[in-house]
């Protein structure tokens, strides 16, 4: 959430808190309805057989599992990046 908000302040400060504080209320809801994130089946990727859910908070996606009734957020990523590569290519 750094790098986010470091690279959108650069052009404007008061976007890049409202979007942070949007992201912090995505992933607070998560606390009380964690199964309320989409879950992605791609033919090549399948998020479902390894667990990750997203929630949209536009433009971003952020990923997420559920272990043994803990949320892990594994990274949020710009909604026009190619998450599957980024998400498959670095983790696991």
């Amino acid at each position: 959430m750094d790098e986010i908000f470091s690279y959108i302040s650069k052009d404007n400060v008061v976007s890049a808190e409202t979007l942070l504080k949007k992201i912090n209320t995505g992933i607070t809801r998560l606390a009380e309805f964690p199964n309320m994130g989409s879950v992605l089946s791609e033919e090549e990727f399948t998020l479902v057989n390894r667990g990750y859910r997203f929630i949209v908070v536009h433009p971003y996606l952020v990923f997420y599992r559920i272990i043994d009734n803990t949320i892990i957020i594994h990274r949020i990523l710009h909604g026009r990046r190619d998450y599957l590569r980024e998400l498959f290519t670095t983790q696991e």
